[in-house]
């Protein structure tokens, strides 16, 4: 099938040289239609700025960008916009409410492009799948006769880079949103809109002439409150504070604990009594980068995801639970045995799960994801966007990244290969030492089964003696399998579309921990994956905690011994800004952040929990790796416990040519 899609997409921009010929007649349209054949054929024929919006000189943290530029990612325009515009189910609040909604402080709609660019979501005009111009990643989506606004994977997995007045648009890339943020000011907003005159604005906004019926006026108000009810619940659950001392952990931009909003939503509707009360979201990481993911063997910062597991319908189940996690409608329903069951002697409940999630455009989207490269650095320097890379510094760099063994976690691959595979090295959290929240929340996190009561989902070990207290993870297992599995007859075509498009073919998936092969159920590590195109996903570490990659060579502390007359990394920096800092490779940070106040600038503080920016140390000399023997095994002593080493402390000039060298990935 990617072969078949190439195929025709290279027949595609042919055609489109051609189009003031082929337009002159019904039987050209025609002609197009049956050449794009297996391709996205909504989008028409789209601009190849794909509908972007930019800021330019009105954005509020002073980020200039005049033109917007695409790297080659193997995407042409249509590929772009059917991603950004392809619904997978998600049901935020009512469609047209969010369309007239106003600004808790002002009469501007809420969804008006400066409040959008605020929270850093990326503008779009009006299109042919766009036509109220929603920004990139929020979609209509219509379900059980009722019209949402929700979002798709592009509003968290697409971004911008500016640099010199260029707008880099980067599919697959990880966004610079604060969805914490907007959804706090969208509560707020709902709430203002609920008396008053903004009630009696927003009512004829929407009702039109209808506003002055009771009973339709009624039904807005119904409609408007169960909106309101809805994300004010779902923000008071996923509150973010450290459990031991209270300590508000906020996200700013360009994080979000995913799966800690997942568990909640999950396990909240486990409880339909709401006495689920929510387990705090406070393990916010960066969004991870999509480019190579249906490549990968495991996915996620900490392996959570098997692309390999159920016959190959691992990456459907993945979609499945995030698109759970924003929004999507379900219930769970628990079913007595039939009486021909009890009679049989049959006590066993099932369960239904119907909801709105969009297999078939799940697996469209995954599938879609198998023909995206990472950007290319040395690409946008042949078009005169970025700098060019020193190859004399970059070569240097090359044998520095060998010299330090960073290629036995970061294997370089083919970014363009349609058979490149993806072996991921996870490194146990015992020795990389990074920030561990999200890996330990993800494991120890626990709930009430409710309504599965009756499965068995094994029991939460800090809490033995209560049967319906369980760890979340096998729940979430559970509630997803069963979305997924729910109307299987009419899903047999789908599933078979996701096991044959799936890159793995079939092959055995092994978990590899410090350089060996562990526990497949292992999840107390963090992966290292391929850095191709990782200049353009900064801030580093999976929790965002390093600003670039220089720092990132730099030891977290700085203590007697420790690199004299050198830095250490930030212990704050801002975040929010999209100019690049093409030196350190990050993003720039401003000369007076105080500037910057409606809204401000995040200021990322390591020194709160969830936020440590230790970890990850090899080149100055800390962080330890497995020893290796000659044949390439992991070194282990007489009492079976593995041997280590750690590296002499980088140089100045060796460090500066590893950053260059990653420009090149």
């Amino acid at each position: 099938m990617r072969e078949y899609r190439q195929s025709h997409r290279t027949e595609r921009k042919e055609l489109a040289m051609r189009v003031p010929i082929l337009m002159t007649s019904l039987y050209s349209l025609v002609l197009i239609l049956l050449v794009t054949g297996c391709t996205y054929v909504t989008q028409g024929l789209p601009e190849p700025d794909r509908d972007a919006l930019l800021a330019g000189n009105s954005d509020h943290f002073g980020d200039r960008a005049e033109t917007v530029v695409y790297p080659d990612q193997g995407w042409d325009a249509s590929d772009s916009l059917w991603f950004y515009n392809t619904t997978q189910g998600s049901n935020l609040m009512d469609y047209e409410i969010f369309l007239k909604l106003e600004q808790a402080d002002s009469s501007e709609p809420f969804r008006d492009n400066k409040n959008m660019q605020e929270y850093r979501y990326l503008t779009q005009r009006p299109g042919r799948d766009n036509p109220d111009g929603l920004p990139v990643g929020w979609v209509k989506d219509s379900y059980d006769g009722n019209d949402y606004v929700g979002f798709t994977c592009a509003a968290c997995h697409t971004t911008q880079v500016n640099y010199k007045g260029h707008g880099i648009r980067i599919d697959g890339g990880p966004a610079m949103a604060d969805m914490e943020t907007m959804l706090e000011d969208l509560e707020v907003a709902l709430s203002a809109s609920l008396t008053g005159k903004k009630f009696e604005t927003l009512a004829r906004r929407v009702l039109a002439s209808d506003a002055s019926n009771p009973d339709t006026l009624q039904a807005f108000r119904d409609l408007l409150e169960r909106d309101q009810r809805s994300i004010t619940t779902y923000n008071a659950m996923n509150r973010s504070i450290h459990e031991v001392d209270g300590t508000p952990i906020r996200y700013g931009y360009a994080r979000l604990d995913a799966f800690g909003r997942i568990y909640n939503r999950v396990m909240a509707h486990l409880v339909p009594d709401g006495s689920f009360q929510g387990n705090s979201a406070n393990a916010p990481v960066s969004y991870p980068f999509l480019w190579d993911t249906p490549q990968h063997d495991f996915v996620q910062w900490n392996g959570i995801g098997d692309n390999g597991s159920a016959l190959g319908l691992g990456p459907l189940g993945r979609n499945t639970g995030e698109v759970l996690g924003v929004f999507a409608t379900f219930d769970v329903e628990r079913d007595p045995p039939g009486w021909f069951a009890r009679l049989l002697g049959f006590k066993s409940f099932s369960y239904q799960y119907p909801s709105s999630a969009e297999s078939r455009n799940q697996v469209r989207l995954e599938d879609h994801l198998n023909d995206l490269w990472s950007p290319s650095w040395p690409e946008l320097a042949e078009r005169n966007i970025l700098p060019p890379i020193s190859a004399t510094l970059a070569n240097e760099g090359k044998k520095v990244f060998s010299e330090f063994k960073c290629n036995l976690c970061h294997e370089a691959i083919d970014r363009t290969s349609p058979d490149r595979r993806v072996i991921a090295q996870f490194a146990s959290l015992d020795l990389i030492q990074t920030d561990p929240k999200m890996a330990t929340n993800a494991i120890a996190r626990c709930g009430d089964a409710g309504v599965i009561r009756d499965i068995d989902l094994g029991l939460c070990a800090d809490h033995p003696d209560n049967s319906l207290l369980v760890p979340v993870l096998p729940a979430l297992s559970e509630v997803t399998g069963g979305v997924m599995k729910q109307g299987l007859l009419r899903k047999i075509g789908t599933f078979y579309e996701a096991i044959k498009g799936n890159p793995l073919d079939g092959d055995p998936t092994q978990r590899h921990v410090d350089l060996e092969v562990a526990n497949k159920g292992y999840l107390n590590a963090y992966k290292g994956r391929p850095l191709n195109g990782i200049w353009a996903t900064a801030p580093y570490l999976h929790s965002g905690s390093v600003p670039n990659l220089y720092e990132l060579f730099l030891p977290s502390t700085c203590g007697p011994g420790d690199l004299p007359g050198k830095d250490c990394r930030s212990k704050t920096f801002m975040v929010g800004m999209r100019e690049l800092d093409t030196d350190n490779v990050g993003f720039r940070q401003p000369s007076d952040p105080s500037s910057y106040t409606e809204p401000p600038l995040f200021v990322f503080d390591t020194s709160l929990p969830g936020n440590s920016n230790r970890g990850h140390e090899y080149v100055v000399g800390v962080t330890p790796m497995p020893k290796l023997d000659s044949a390439g095994s992991v070194v282990r002593d007489d009492k079976g416990e593995v041997a280590t080493e750690t590296f002499p402390v980088i140089s100045e000039e060796k460090r500066k040519a590893l950053v260059e060298y990653l420009k090149t990935l």
